[in-house]
């Protein structure tokens, strides 16, 4: 076999090899838009529940919090007193309903602290993440500016295949070879790290559908503590 023919060969299996590796890569792209579509869909339900959970169930609780030891200390104004003795139990069960609901108060507002620094420290994690993106989309664009001034190039004549000899084309092929190892592995490192994410996204979304739940069961119990509240209240009144 000439050397021309062996050529000839060599392009042949690269141009089927470059056709699996297409196929990969292409099929590698619909799993990244489907991961990306997840994890979208994640994002959404995760601001859905944060907002549910604190904006609406926390304030309802907190509400609930504010009426029972508004009741509590109706209660305790009206009680009837005989002597300095059952004044002082009064008075001191008043302070100390003052100091259950600050207490409690206190703690709801480290709990609060703690999370807030962690909500700081995702916030964080997405401007890195965002510019991320950013360089992402900015070696898109220089990318793209390579290929059209290698277009442009071709145009200008710059490739000549009156000049191709028998070497040069082996070494266009062998670089051509070495390039599809290259491309070959990470094609297949991207399948892998696909998949898992994947993995994490549907976990994700499972643990999201749960907790929505939890929040429509908490609410549930809230306005359950409300009829005790009102009930009480109307005792009082």
């Amino acid at each position: 076999m000439s050397s021309s023919e062996t050529n000839r060969a060599a392009i042949a299996a690269n141009r089927k090899t470059i056709f699996n590796i297409e196929s990969n890569v292409l099929s590698n792209k619909a799993l990244v838009y489907q991961s990306r579509s997840m994890i979208e869909e994640n994002r959404l339900m995760i601001m859905s529940n944060y907002s549910a959970a604190f904006m609406g169930n926390r304030q309802l609780a907190n509400a609930n919090t504010d009426e029972i030891f508004a009741n509590r200390s109706a209660i305790l104004a009206a009680m009837d007193t005989d002597g300095t003795v059952q004044e002082n139990y009064v008075a001191a069960q008043t302070n100390k309903s003052s100091l259950d609901y600050l207490a409690h108060r206190s703690g709801l507002n480290s709990s609060v602290l703690e999370i807030s620094a962690k909500m700081a420290d995702i916030n964080a994690q997405l401007v890195a993440v965002n510019q991320e993106i950013m360089e992402a989309n900015q070696s898109i664009v220089e990318f793209n500016a390579e290929q059209i001034a290698a277009n442009s190039d071709m145009l200008s004549g710059a490739l000549r295949p009156s000049e191709a000899t028998v070497e040069s084309n082996a070494a266009i092929i062998a670089g051509n070879t070495a390039a599809m190892a290259d491309l070959s592995g990470n094609v297949e490192k991207n399948r892998g790290r696909m998949d898992e994410i994947l993995q994490t996204s549907a976990s994700n979304a499972s643990k999201l559908m749960a907790n929505k739940d939890q929040i429509n069961e908490r609410r549930e119990s809230i306005m359950e503590n409300r009829k005790g509240i009102l009930a009480n209240k109307q005792k009082i009144g």
